[in-house]
């Protein structure tokens, strides 16, 4: 053990108080009792009935100088009661029992004892040797449970238990160091440096170790004097030794194994990453924006030899595979800086009312304008001013409904990457900005944190982190005058939302270099959050009734309460990548940050790109079914949006076929869009999901674990996902209940795997029972007016409840209560439909009486008029 590693089995009680029963001293303030040993002081926080603060430090130890950049709640006057045993504590409040035991842990119970979580003495230490990889660490006990969230990899894994993994920032890979549990309990790592979850305790050795061969530093070509052409890297990596070892491994025991190889810690890699077992791939990336750590699993039988095949193509160093054996049985975070453990226990029935909580604790998200949720254009790229008016007026032209258009990079003067328009490209950004709006469009601009722009970095004092381009956003100063730089350039021409690119960041190559807060290395991940804070209170306070949205290709918990949403990044055309996006969305959503995307097709699409697998995007029928596939998927995404490298993705520059299914599956989108603004109303004010895996809606249902093709769509409306070429069927899961196929209202009772259609212009559509789905007409853009009613669709077999939501689509006069509520009951018992007037004055009914289509599944249509006064519908 290395020296001054303090471990907690030691136990950190001190005596304040003579009276106390408990073997150790302790001290109670209104809310937080705190515990002390010789050298530890262990402090508890109850900031609410469902939310535990825990802080664990040795005494003497600095006060840390960094913000709290993440939590919002402060300690609430919640009733709590202390109670004492020689050996030990009992902390209740109305929701939660918190054990602190003499043996050094803690064991959370709910408040009828039902056993949530407890701490380990295993891996649990603070470490003052300054040259230590770790240097904090919390181990908790692993029960029969899930465990979501933590972000978006690409390891396509849904189930984080005993996986191990990096928590670091990358170009694909978002680190959320926010875990739910099926158990009803989440748990926030508030640590703002590099973060191992769940480190591997065993290491595979590799009977030869060979170096990697160095390459030529072959300089990168340029492509219209702009940009590196990624391409050239297969090239290049063709010519390279492929780093290819091979050994064989016997389990000791049976189950599942889960691996962690570690390569390239010296830079980004360009090639592939591969570990196969019995020629099955385990981990398999081949993407060029590489992390550092990948992830995979596997079970494996006990005495059984595995041959063991580890490739990483293009790394500095030949790497190393580790694993975690079936019975490792623990959830540890462990970080790379501070010196104090430091987190929050979140209590909650189900992993809803955990994400509830944590938003509590976090923020919640704000609505986004309605426009936010239709249809996305983008691609790499627009290349002028004339190109993207041309293509914005064809799209109308031809009838594709859509609301958005957005500008990528390159719009700016040839040898600068800042947020400055190219005279000689756009001349007239005003303009153009007027014509889109004159097509009831909004635009979009992608703009970098990395500024290379000296006119502007002198302009507004724009101070970087040193060996990196990108600017010290922890100081408040440049943070804010980042804002003032974007808002001259774009908002003042009346640009909508930005498009913040390059977030990680990733290109601070000195990480042991200084912010205005501490080393980077200390406050690295959160970057992404202080971007997205910049922008969104800029914004707000500038144009204060302009809804914020931003997209950005990095997150940090806490995020969502600036108006962001996070995409996957510039992921490959595969059919083995796009099933991943799936895994990495609903983990993603499960770190507590509800609006998510991804590129529609991916962004890395043919041979013109590194992708060799498609010689032709536009004719390849393999890519073209690819693209109709995850043009499904995102359909039902919280947004909603195509892009490409070096692409064209209008989609009527593919084939007919596409063209009239993604026609098919914008018109739904815009038909579901009463569904969808109702259900973001809900996520702002009730901390719901648009987008959620089966175990958020049924954790105590074993079978949905796993499930990572299959989501949830708001509350009702069960989607499943074709991620296999030329398949027209689909195994699917059904928890127990009555489910209706959206597209033939043909009933399954669930409880069980059913195989069912999926034809290439469909994907499985399922409602449960017991909803009701509001339909809108098929529009061009998303508040289009229009006389044709509301449709009501009741999906009888259980009783079923919906808010509807109105609002002027725009502003933020909603958190003043200008909005309004229509309250949609049904009753399975007499069948019946009760309207009601909910919240909200924003519309008056009795003036404009509102005109919808009550549809029964199975029975009757009927048209009525409501107009403020409880109306009750028998069908």
């Amino acid at each position: 053990m290395k020296k001054n590693m303090c471990f907690l089995s030691m136990f950190l009680l001190v005596l304040a108080s003579c009276n106390t029963k408990f073997k150790h001293q302790l001290e109670k303030t209104n809310h937080a009792v705190t515990i002390q040993q010789d050298s530890l002081t262990l402090k508890i926080e109850i900031i609410d009935d469902a939310i535990i603060h825990v802080k664990k430090e040795i005494k003497g130890t600095p006060a840390s100088t960094i913000p709290d950049y993440v939590t919002v709640l402060e300690p609430q006057d919640v009733n709590w009661e202390l109670k004492e045993t020689e050996n030990e504590l009992t902390i209740s409040t109305d929701l939660i029992k918190v054990l602190v035991n003499s043996d050094g842990t803690i064991t959370y119970e709910t408040k009828d004892h039902k056993k949530l979580v407890s701490e380990t003495n295993e891996q649990t230490f603070i470490n003052l040797d300054a040259d230590a990889e770790h240097t904090v660490s919390q181990g908790f006990h692993a029960g029969d449970e899930g465990l979501y969230g933590l972000g978006q990899f690409q390891s396509g894994i849904m189930n984080w238990k005993n996986v191990p993994i990096r928590l670091q920032q990358y170009n694909q890979e978002i680190a959320v160091p926010f875990l739910v549990s099926t158990k009803g309990y989440g748990i926030y790592w508030h640590n703002y440096s590099l973060t191992d979850f769940n480190l591997p305790q065993n290491e595979i050795k590799f009977e030869t170790a060979k170096t990697v061969a160095k390459m030529a530093n072959t300089p990168s070509t340029p492509v219209e004097g702009e940009k590196e052409d990624v391409a050239a890297h297969i090239t290049k990596s063709e010519a390279e030794e492929k780093n290819i070892r091979e050994t064989t491994f016997t389990p000791t025991k049976t189950g599942e194994y889960n691996f962690l190889a570690l390569s390239d810690n010296g830079g980004r890699m360009r090639g592939e990453i591969k570990v196969s077992i019995d020629g099955d791939d385990v981990i398999n990336y081949s993407t060029i924006w590489m992390p550092r750590r990948y992830s995979g699993k596997k079970h494996l039988e006990a005495g059984k030899t595995y041959k063991i095949v580890f490739q990483n193509t293009g790394a500095k160093i030949p790497g190393n595979l580790y694993y975690n054996a079936p019975d490792y049985n623990k959830t540890v975070f462990s970080s790379t800086q501070g010196n104090v453990i430091d987190y929050y226990l979140v209590q909650g029935e189900n992993p809803e009312a955990v994400i509830s909580h944590y938003q509590k604790l976090t923020g919640t998200a704000p609505m986004f304008a309605k426009s936010a949720y239709g249809f996305w254009q983008c691609r790499e790229r627009y290349h002028n001013q004339e190109e993207l008016l041309a293509n914005a007026n064809e799209m109308r032209e031809r009838k594709i409904p859509f609301d958005n258009i957005v500008q990528d990079w390159f719009y700016w003067p040839k040898g600068t990457k800042g947020p400055e328009w190219d005279p000689a490209k756009y001349p007239d950004p005003d303009a153009m900005v007027d014509e889109l709006k004159s097509l009831n469009l909004k635009l979009m601009v992608s703009v970098w944190p990395e500024v290379k722009n000296e006119a502007l970095e002198v302009k507004y004092n724009l101070k970087k982190i040193k060996s990196s381009n990108y600017i010290d956003i922890y100081d408040e100063g440049v943070s804010e005058r980042f804002y003032r730089m974007l808002s001259d350039s774009m908002f003042h021409k009346g640009v909508s939302s930005i498009w913040l690119d390059g977030t990680e960041p990733e290109g601070v190559t000195d990480a042991t270099q200084m912010t205005a807060v501490g080393r980077f290395e200390e406050v690295q991940n959160p970057y992404s959050l202080l971007v997205t804070k910049a922008m969104y209170d800029g914004r707000r306070a500038e144009f204060s009734n302009e809804r914020v949205f931003n997209l950005t290709r990095s997150a940090y918990a806490g995020q969502q309460r600036y108006g962001a949403t996070s995409w996957s990044g510039d992921v490959e055309a595969s059919w083995e990548q796009f099933s991943e996006q799936i895994a990495a969305g609903l983990n993603f959503t499960m770190a507590g940050i509800p609006y998510w995307t991804h590129d529609i097709g991916g962004f890395f699409r043919d041979s013109k790109s590194i992708n060799p697998e498609f010689d032709s995007q536009y004719t390849n029928p393999e890519f073209i079914e690819l693209l109709t596939r995850w043009f499904q998927f995102g359909t039902f995404s919280p947004i909603f949006r195509i892009h490409g490298y070096v692409s064209e993705t209008e989609i009527w520059r593919y084939n007919k076929a596409f063209e009239s299914t993604a026609r098919k599956f914008i018109d739904l989108r815009y038909q579901l869009m009463p569904y969808i603004y109702s259900q973001a109303w809900q996520i702002t004010t009730n901390s719901k999901q648009l987008m959620s895996p089966l175990a958020y809606h049924y954790p105590n249902d074993k079978n949905t674990w796993e499930i990572k093709d299959q989501l949830f769509f708001g509350e009702s409306i069960m989607v499943g996902f074709v991620t296999e070429y030329e398949k027209r069927e689909k195994e699917m899961y059904f928890p127990k209940g009555q489910w209706y196929n959206f597209w033939t209202n043909e009933k399954i009772e669930g409880g069980k795997t059913f195989t069912v259609k999926a034809n290439l212009d469909e994907t499985p559509l399922f409602v449960k029972a017991g909803s009701i789905i509001p339909m809108g007409p098929k529009v061009q853009y998303a508040t289009e007016d229009t006389d044709e009613p509301l449709r009501i669709k009741v999906y009888p077999g259980a009783d079923a409840s919906f808010t509807l939501y109105f609002d002027d689509s725009e502003s933020y006069d909603y958190e003043n209560g200008e909005y309004s509520e229509l309250k949609l009951n049904y009753s399975e018992a007499t069948k019946t439909l009760l309207i009601t007037k909910g919240n909200g004055e924003y519309l008056d009914f009795s003036k404009s009486p509102l005109t919808l289509i009550v549809e029964m599944i199975g029975g009757q249509n009927q048209t009525l008029s409501f107009s403020g006064s409880n109306l009750e519908v028998e069908l």
